[in-house]
C-alpha cells in the first residue's frame, strides 16, 4: 500500500503555531486508523516540525484527512490549506530520509532530530499504529542519517538546537564551565543538554523532574536530584536554568521566580527548548531574567555549509532510489510466489504420476530436469512482474498471469495472506 504524509514545520507556520498543533496531536495515529483512513501512522512531533506519516490504500485520501485533523487546532492561521505540506509515494521517503539526516531541521545538520525520528517509530510499535513499511521506512531513514553524518561532515561540527542555545549564553553570560545548571526534564533534548553541559565543563547539575524520573535518569547521568516540591530552590541556587520537560503547561513562572532568592547573582539565563513553552511568557519581563527559547536558536542558527548539504542530499537521493526498489520487489514478491506455487503443483502432480512408471533413479534425475526447467521458465516473467510493479502497473501483472498461466487475484492475495508481502 502506498505512504502518504501530512504536516506543518517551522519552514510553514510559526514557531506558536506549531505549539498549538502538538498539544492536539498524539492520538491522531491512533484517531486516523480507527476511521479506517489508514492502515498505519506514524507521529514525528519535534521542536519544529509536526508530521503524520501514513501507509493506506487511498495516500491522498489519507493525507487530507490527516491534514484536516492536524489543522484543525490552527485556528488563527490563515490560508491554512496552503501551508500544510502533503506528499504521497517516493516523496514521502525522500522527505523523511532529509529530515532525519538535519536537512530539513532549524539547525541544519542539527544531532538530536535522528534520535527522534527513532523514537517516533519506537512509539508507534508500543500504540500498534505502525505497520511494517512503515517500520521499514524509520528504520532507512536512521541508517540514512547515520551515513549522512559519517560521510558528508554535516553535523560534524555539533550543531544542535542545544549547542545554539549555549552558545547565546555564554555570548552573553560568560562561559559555563564551573557553574551550578538545573536540568528540568529527562527526554532526548534533556540527555543531549546534558552531554553538552559536560563537554563545557558545568559544575554541579541540579536534575529535576515533573514525572518523577529524575531519580532513574541520574542513575546513567552524573548529578543531584531535585526533589519535586524543590524546584524554586534549585533555581535560586543555579547560575543556568534549562528546561525540555515538554509538560503541558509552563513549569517556571513568575510565582516560581519570586520564591527565589539571587542576591547580588546578575542575570539569569533560563533556556527554555521546549515547543510548548516550559517557561511562562510572563517569564520575559522578569527583572534579573533572559530567557533564550527556540526562537532565539532560530533567530541565530549558523548557516548551512553548502557543500555537506549538497553531499548529503545525493545520500538521501540514492537511498530513495534503494528504498523503492526494494519496496517494489516486496510488492511483487506475493505474484511471483503464487506463479511458482501454480508450476510447483504442476510438477509434483507430473512426479506423482512417474514414480508409477520409472525406477528410483530414473525419478531422480527427471526431479533435477525439471526444477532447472521451471527455473529457466519463471526467470524472465519473475523480472518483468517485478519492473511492472516498480512502475506501478501491478495490475497489469496480475492480469498478465491470469491470462498466460491461470493465476488470479485471489491466489496473490492468498500469498499476501501467508505473511508472503512482508
Amino acid at each position: 500500500m502506498p505512504l502518504a504524509l501530512a504536516g506543518v514545520s517551522h519552514l510553514d507556520v510559526g514557531l506558536p503555531e506549531l505549539e498549538q498543533a502538538s498539544a492536539h496531536a498524539s492520538d491522531l495515529p491512533s484517531e486516523l486508523l480507527m476511521q479506517h483512513v489508514a492502515h498505519g501512522a506514524v507521529l514525528l512531533s519535534t521542536c519544529n516540525r509536526i508530521e503524520l506519516y501514513l501507509e493506506a490504500d487511498d495516500p491522498e485520501r489519507a493525507a487530507a484527512r490527516a491534514g484536516e485533523l492536524l489543522g484543525s487546532p490552527l485556528t488563527g492561521v490563515s490560508d491554512l490549506s496552503r501551508r500544510l505540506n502533503r506528499r504521497a509515494g517516493d516523496d514521502v521517503a525522500r522527505h523523511l530520509f532529509s529530515v532525519a539526516s538535519g536537512l530539513e531541521s532549524m539547525v541544519v545538520g542539527e544531532a538530536e532530530i535522528s534520535g527522534q525520528v527513532r523514537a517516533a517509530i519506537a512509539d508507534a510499535r508500543r500504540d500498534g499504529t505502525a505497520t511494517a513499511r512503515l517500520d521499514r521506512l524509520f528504520g532507512t531513514a536512521s541508517r540514512v542519517s547515520r551515513q549522512v553524518t559519517t560521510t558528508t561532515g554535516l553535523g560534524a561540527a555539533g550543531r544542535s538546537v542545544v549547542s545554539v542555545a549555549l552558545d547565546l549564553v555564554e555570548r552573553e553570560h560568560g562561559p559555563i564551565a564551573g557553574r551550578t545548571v538545573c536540568l528540568i526534564g529527562t527526554g532526548s533534548f534533556a540527555r543531549i543538554s546534558h552531554a553538552a553541559l559536560r563537554s563545557r565543563g558545568a559544575g554541579e547539575l541540579l536534575l529535576y523532574s515533573l514525572s518523577g524520573r529524575a531519580a532513574r535518569f541520574a542513575e546513567t547521568h552524573a548529578g543531584t536530584v531535585v526533589a519535586q516540591t524543590a524546584l524554586a530552590e534549585a533555581i535560586a541556587a543555579s547560575d543556568l536554568v534549562i528546561s525540555c520537560s515538554g509538560a503541558p503547561h509552563p513549569v517556571i513562572d513568575r510565582a516560581a521566580l519570586e520564591q527565589t532568592s539571587r542576591p547580588d547573582r546578575g542575570m539569569l539565563p533560563i533556556v527554555d527548548l521546549a515547543l510548548t513553552h516550559d517557561v511562562d511568557p510572563d517569564v520575559r519581563g522578569f527583572d534579573g531574567v533572559r530567557v533564550i527559547d527556540l526562537s532565539d536558536v532560530a533567530e541565530h542558527a549558523p548557516p548551512a555549509h553548502g557543500e555537506a548539504v549538497r553531499r548529503a542530499r545525493t545520500v538521501v537521493d540514492e537511498a530513495v532510489e534503494g528504498f523503492v526498489r526494494v519496496e517494489a520487489g516486496r510488492l511483487a514478491d506475493p505474484a511471483i510466489v503464487a506463479l511458482r506455487e501454480q508450476v510447483r503443483r504442476t510438477m509434483s502432480n507430473e512426479l506423482e504420476r512417474a514414480e508409477r512408471r520409472h525406477a528410483a533413479h530414473t525419478l531422480i534425475a527427471v526431479t533435477g530436469a525439471l526444477d532447472r526447467f521451471a527455473n529457466e521458465l519463471l526467470h524472465i516473467p519473475s523480472v518483468r512482474i517485478r519492473e511492472l510493479v516498480g512502475q506501478g502497473r501491478g495490475d497489469e501483472a496480475i492480469a498478465a498471469l491470469e491470462l498466460l498461466f491461470g493465476v488470479d487475484a485471489a491466489a496473490v492475495e492468498a500469498a499476501k495472506d501467508a505473511g508472503l508481502q512482508e
